[in-house]
């Protein structure tokens, strides 16, 4: 007989919705609980989509009472403390949204319960899972690309967002919120940092009030393998757009890409140069639920597990870091 999981989602913000909606359409798993505060907001979602399951705004009561083989945890920032660690006690494998914290302390205590349960993991990377990215692992699994050598990203985009998000205290900074993304793409595309040097700093937001987070920054990475990265951010630039481009030099082959799914592959370690098209319309996050459906199912290898989105949070932390050090390298340990 089919195993079924019984899953629960903690937030019911635009993420919790998202995965709950991605969950819906698949086979091996089912929605047993939903968890929110106000918990208006897994009721409306639960009659919206005429859902039949548990409704709850106390995450410790859900979890004495609903049956839970999969937590999501898509809250805030801020939020957390400790709802991780009680799931993993129980056995509860996790997904969990980016950034898991705020602090390396908090982050690495998360690690250490993940581990200590033997839990399965997952962080809300879902870059990982677009079709162009998947396609250039591809190209350095089998070598075609080459040594890796550069790394360059930008994300931009323009928009005060919520009261929380604009409260560095709450949400970290731009840095941590969002840009994460383009440095967790680095560490999976070029491996772990040994190195970095950043600046933050607002710039055009001083006079909204509440308004504390970075809307500019700029990093250098050194690799351990030797290669070099920078990474931008920008909540200045257009408005209603939300772009995260980057582009990969390496020693045979260089791409752009447009986004994850969107990217243009020029093979230089051939006697003619060659161009590759990438072009698809995967949705990320539905893949990134499905790949962690399957691998608590044991059907897949873990990808992003709590230890890489600490990896993660290690990298921004220095970013951040440095800009309190005017810029100083502040090394990656």
């Amino acid at each position: 007989m089919e195993r079924i999981l019984k899953a629960a989602i903690l937030g019911m913000g635009n993420m919790g919705r998202g995965h709950a909606s991605s969950m819906m359409k698949m086979e091996g798993v089912k929605l047993s609980a939903l968890c929110s505060e106000p918990i208006g907001d897994a009721r409306r979602f639960a009659e919206e989509e005429h859902l039949e399951c548990q409704i709850f705004d106390d995450f410790d009561q859900m979890l004495e009472e609903a049956q839970i083989d999969v937590l999501y945890i898509c809250l805030p920032p801020f939020a957390h403390n400790g709802q991780f660690e009680k799931a993993a006690k129980r056995g509860i494998h996790i997904f969990i949204e980016k950034p898991i914290a705020l602090t390396l302390k908090r982050g690495r205590a998360m690690a250490e319960a993940a581990e200590k349960n033997k839990i399965v993991t997952q962080v809300g990377y879902q870059m990982r899972f677009g079709v162009a990215v998947k396609k250039f692992k591809e190209y350095i699994a089998d070598g075609t690309a080459g040594r890796m050598t550069l790394y360059m990203a930008n994300y931009e985009c323009n928009s005060l967002h919520g009261p929380w998000w604009r409260d560095a205290k709450r949400c970290g900074g731009q840095v941590f919120e969002q840009v994460i993304h383009l440095y967790d793409m680095s560490l999976y595309l070029m491996g772990k940092a040994s190195a970095v040097n950043g600046y933050v700093a607002n710039l055009c937001h001083k006079q909204v009030e509440g308004y504390t987070v970075e809307d500019t920054s700029v990093s250098n990475i050194r690799f351990k393998n030797g290669a070099l990265g920078s990474v931008c951010g920008s909540n200045c630039s257009v408005k209603n757009q939300w772009n995260a481009r980057f582009r990969v030099i390496c020693e045979n082959m260089t791409a752009e890409f447009e986004d994850q799914n969107h990217a243009v592959f020029t093979f230089t370690g051939e006697e003619e140069i060659r161009v590759e098209e990438i072009a698809a319309d995967a949705d990320c996050t539905y893949e990134e639920d499905r790949y962690f459906i399957r691998t608590v199912l044991g059907e897949e290898k873990p990808m992003a597990d709590i230890r890489e989105g600490y990896e993660g949070l290690k990298l921004v932390s220095a970013v951040v870091s440095s800009s309190e050090k005017e810029g100083s390298t502040v090394r990656v340990e």
